[in-house]
């Protein structure tokens, strides 16, 4: 039950978004313009914010770091290599999708309610810390995963155009500015870091209402048959490979427990502005969220068990 009430929320508004489109108080242009401010505005501003926040701790817990790292690498790797060779077959639009959504968990508004719940303050607290650590990493190493699929054939050329697009992302910029400026030890004044704050706490509402907005009820049967693999992959692949990670490099009990149960997280919310931004299937990344998030009521629970969370 606990997955399901952690779930519901973000069901709720989801089902907002698309009754709102339904009875006409948005059009496909306010879709567009929300989007727009989701991806140039208030996610980088979110990003930034956290980074800063983490700091050089990635130092500090180095093989939280590690293992971390290598899921958010491998999984991404393992999602393209099922969908070329099964699932999305000569389609490199959703072959991009799929290795961009197997390794983006919605841990900021999911993951973390979703450890407390669990694991009390101490999995909150450690949950934050995987976070802070994780965004960076998995901003940069998902939407570099969609850059390289969508260049094709890797050469010379298409790993400079792929890594100038990437540097002009504004999402990854972010990311990067934040952890520098921490690691510098360049003082941010609280009325900055409060004011971040404010525009950061937008985001969940906005990118679930315009998530809602870019879904239609009867699509979704269709969305189910394309998309439920990848979902699956999100759910269950990425956590069995943080799991395996963090055997080889051992974290405190708490610390593993979060870490896996975070990286069982749904696809984040973000994942279809992301992808509308660089030029991808947006409507395909909206199908992909929406079912990992379905599918999750029933994943979260499951993942809890395996645990021996009680």
């Amino acid at each position: 039950m606990k997955g399901f009430y952690i779930v519901l929320p973000l069901a709720m508004v989801i089902l907002l978004g698309m009754a709102l489109r339904a009875k006409g108080f948005f059009s496909a242009d306010d879709k567009d313009r929300l989007a727009r401010l989701l991806y140039w505005v208030v996610l980088p501003v979110m990003f930034l914010r956290t980074t800063y926040l983490a700091g050089d701790s990635i130092i500090l817990h180095s093989n939280l770091a590690v293992a971390a790292y290598a899921a958010i690498a491998f999984t991404p790797a393992a999602a393209f290599v099922i969908a070329s060779a099964l699932t999305h077959r000569g389609d490199r639009m959703r072959q991009a999708i799929s290795a961009m959504a197997a390794g983006r968990s919605n841990n900021v508004y999911l993951g973390i309610p979703a450890c407390l719940l669990a694991l009390g303050p101490e999995g909150m607290e450690a949950a934050s810390l995987y976070v802070a650590l994780t965004v960076p990493g998995y901003q940069i190493a998902s939407i570099l995963c969609g850059e390289a699929v969508m260049s094709g054939t890797i050469t010379r050329e298409s790993l400079a155009r792929c890594a100038s697009r990437v540097a002009k992302n504004p999402l990854v910029v972010s990311c990067v500015i934040g952890f520098f400026v921490a690691l510098l030890e360049i003082p941010v004044p609280e009325f900055m870091l409060t004011s971040m704050k404010l525009v950061s706490d937008m985001a969940t509402g906005l990118a679930l209402l315009a998530l809602g907005l870019s879904l239609e009820v009867k699509g979704l049967l269709p969305a189910f048959r394309g998309a439920w693999h990848d979902a699956l992959i999100k759910l269950f692949l990425h956590p069995a490979l943080t799991w395996a990670f963090l055997l080889i490099w051992p974290a405190p009990d708490i610390f593993f427990k979060s870490a896996v149960l975070l990286a069982a997280m749904p696809t984040a919310v973000n994942t279809f502005i992301i992808a509308g931004g660089m030029g991808l299937d947006e409507k395909y990344a909206c199908e992909v969220v929406a079912l990992s998030t379905a599918f999750s009521a029933l994943s979260i629970p499951a993942w809890i068990a395996i645990l021996g969370i009680s």
